[in-house]
């Protein structure tokens, strides 16, 4: 009868399952609990502030945080992508990502304003060591609803004031999306009886919302100026088409031309691909965040999605067509390519044809006067072979004076013919069967 078998320990069933663990099993359940923003309790203010960084920084940021870490009693250990400080008062809410990093800087109070953003740091120079290069700064005054301002989209331009309801109702937001004179982006967030952790969720939606956004059009400068590029390749590709159509100009030229077209049109995608690619990932991630959001419009007021509609979502067009008409070009480019190689090849080969049909006319004109030399030859030969069998038999005569020599010289010239004549046919015989 089987029995289940029993561990002696503890020790002994962990032995066992760290034996059959999968490789990625720890990494992986890590991953899945980083990028939790910590819980807040309103009202509070939080600066948020974005550094995009480049591969050869990476290393020097994380070096510089582990040390901050350190100092504050937390160890960050390679793989980390987020970690939670307390900074005197304040706390710093540090995450890392694939080309930016995030500083959210903490503080429990309620502020009746917005300020510097460089006062809500622990110190004016805590930046100075940090890599990269600012590329959003936002102040997000988290409030209650019975502690709110009379009217939070005062503090916001009126023609830009962005305003609705989030979290099912249990929230509303304030923005504009427009940098201010303190030097950032402004938000007002009211809690409306949201869970710490519910409120902490939504505080990151609305800060990845906002990076995601401005991350999306980091394309939009290589856009417009791809868009340039296009419109002249695609015109000069036209231009060659037609003349290969109408038969006009050298194929060797048009197919020089042409090769250099390419050559441009894969440095153009080169250059911008991975940007634009880029930049739809980070659209379709600031969609995914407005979802989450569930955003309830207000009357009269422009809500985030109809903001996105308006301004994101036609970038994103553009950006699209681009990489389309980018690799529409490289295949027009690449078939009329084809189309010229093929014509100048057939011209090849009828050149060749040509060529070999001269040859051929000339080498039967050397065969001609080949055969022709042959004959007379074998002419030349005859007579010199009549004189000296002539001769020899001159010089036989007084050797035999009986010998009838005008019989001999008679017989010698057909004689003569008619050996070399043979030998001539047996030469030329096996150059007739081959």
């Amino acid at each position: 009868m089987a029995t289940t078998p029993a561990y002696s320990d503890n020790n002994s069933a962990a032995g066992w399952l760290n034996s059959r663990n999968h490789p990625q099993r720890d990494l992986l359940e890590k991953e899945l609990q980083q990028r939790f923003f910590p819980a807040l309790t309103a009202p509070c203010t939080i600066c948020h502030f974005m550094l995009t960084l480049n591969a050869g920084s990476r290393a020097a940021e994380f070096a510089l945080m582990q040390q901050r870490a350190l100092a504050a009693g937390v160890q960050l250990h390679e793989g980390d992508t987020d970690v939670n400080l307390q900074l005197g008062d304040m706390m710093l809410r540090w995450e890392r990502h694939s080309e930016f990093s995030t500083y959210s800087f903490i503080v429990p109070r309620q502020q009746a304003h917005f300020v510097d953003p460089a006062s809500c740091l622990p110190s004016p120079d805590w930046f100075d060591l940090v890599p990269g290069q600012l590329f959003r700064v936002v102040q997000l005054l988290v409030l209650k609803e019975q502690h709110s301002h009379n009217q939070p989209g005062a503090l916001f331009a009126a023609e830009h004031c962005i305003s609705s309801l989030v979290a099912n109702q249990q929230a509303q937001i304030w923005t504009d999306f427009r940098k201010h004179p303190e030097g950032g982006g402004r938000m007002v967030l009211l809690d409306k009886g949201l869970s710490p952790s519910a409120l902490a969720r939504l505080v990151q939606q609305l800060f990845d919302l906002g990076n995601y956004r401005k991350l999306s059009l980091l394309g939009w400068p290589l856009t417009r100026q791809a868009l340039s590029q296009l419109h002249t390749l695609e015109q000069q590709l036209s231009d060659i088409t037609q003349r290969i159509e109408q038969q006009q100009g050298s194929d060797e030229k048009m197919l020089q031309e042409i090769s250099q077209m390419a050559a441009q049109t894969e440095h153009l995608i080169a250059n911008n691909s991975a940007r634009l690619e880029a930049s739809a990932a980070y659209y379709q991630l600031t969609l995914d965040r407005l979802k989450a959001l569930r955003e309830t419009p207000l009357d009269g007021l422009m809500s985030l999605q109809d903001f996105s509609e308006r301004r994101l979502t036609p970038a994103f067009r553009t950006a699209q067509s681009v990489l389309s008409r980018q690799r529409s070009l490289s295949n027009r480019l690449g078939r009329s390519t084809e189309l010229l190689r093929t014509r100048i090849n057939l011209q090849l080969e009828r050149q060749n044809s040509v060529l070999l049909m001269s040859m051929e006319k000339r080498a039967r004109q050397q065969l001609q006067l080949q055969t022709a030399v042959e004959r007379l030859s074998t002419v030349a030969i005859c007579y010199y072979a009549v004189q000296l069998l002539d001769k020899a038999l001159i010089s036989l005569q007084p050797l035999w004076p009986a010998m009838p020599l005008q019989s001999l010289q008679a017989f010698s010239l057909p004689l003569v013919v008619l050996v070399i004549s043979g030998l001539w046919y047996l030469l030329r015989k096996p150059g007739r069967r081959s």
